[in-house]
């Protein structure tokens, strides 16, 4: 019922505004009601009926638009580096509950000044982060990388980001270091995601061009519509490639970091999470780059 007074609200309006008006002429017509009153009445019904009409006169009312809506579309960016920058850290800074950060090198991630410390809060504060790495060992990062030429080394910028978290979350207490997940992806990489508790920065990846020039939308879910929303599709899309996603551990780290980095302490980098920083070269990306 409420979803239908919703999605026709511009009829459901028409309709009560009829019937006020009539039913205050009837009024006033009877005398059950004075001429003060009467006016008012009528006027009021009379307003309601206007803005009835303007409204189904709108683009409001169009039916692409409404279904625009009901996919649950709250924003869009032509670009992604039309979002504020100061913004990513500030969505992770006010997630709740659980965060999937999905995307090839997450290296704008690495470079944010605020994002370990930010990251860190939220850990401590009973929040769980998954980020999931394009896998730098496989063809579908070869093929990434030959399609962004020579933008960037893109197999390396994944190694070193996966190098920089790994330290960071190295570097956390034992009680908040487990809820930090991270995982690589052998999957076609078409879009990145940044999911914060109900709601997504869904960024889609264009063959040929850098990430951050690649389109933006954020969606929820919607109160109105289709049964089966973009939030559901990407939702259910992060969690097939997190079924296609091998977690990185110590027995496995050192298959995923940079051979020119790769050190005598290959996994065993305790306690230097705070202090990584990102080389120059894998800088200049976007969040889920």
């Amino acid at each position: 019922m409420r979803k239908y007074v919703r999605m026709r609200s511009d009829r459901v309006l028409l309709i009560i505004g009829l019937l006020w008006s009539v039913g205050a002429a009837f009024a006033w017509y009877r005398q059950w009601i004075g001429p003060i009153g009467g006016s008012l009445f009528v006027g009021i019904g009379a307003s309601v009926i206007a803005a009835a009409l303007v409204a189904a006169l709108s683009p409001f009312s169009e039916s692409a638009y409404r279904r625009f809506i009901s996919l649950g579309i709250d924003e869009f960016w032509p670009s992604r580096e039309a979002i504020k920058k100061r913004n990513w850290v500030d969505w992770l800074a006010g997630v709740n509950h659980e965060c999937v950060l999905l995307g090839i090198a997450h290296g704008e991630w690495c470079k944010d000044a605020r994002f370990s410390a930010t990251l860190r809060d939220r850990l401590v504060h009973g929040v769980w982060v998954k980020m999931l790495f394009l896998d730098p060992n496989s063809d579908a990062a070869a093929l990434r990388a030959h399609e962004e030429g020579n933008k960037r080394d893109t197999r390396e910028a994944i190694r070193e980001s996966i190098k920089f978290v790994w330290e960071f979350r190295q570097g956390l207490e034992a009680g908040f270091r487990n809820r930090l997940r991270l995982y690589v992806y052998n999957a076609t990489p078409s879009c990145g995601l940044t999911w914060i508790d109900d709601f997504m920065i869904v960024t889609h990846y264009l063959a040929g061009r850098v990430n951050r020039t690649s389109p933006a939308l954020q969606v929820k879910q919607p109160h109105i519509g289709m049964e089966r929303s973009l939030y559901d599709i990407y939702a259910e899309n992060e969690q097939e490639i997190e079924n296609l996603s091998v977690e990185i551990d110590e027995r496995n780290i050192q298959q995923f970091l940079s051979h020119r980095t790769l050190t005598k302490e290959g996994a065993n980098t305790e306690g230097r999470g705070s202090d990584a920083v990102l080389p120059e070269e894998t800088r200049g990306e976007t969040k889920g780059a």
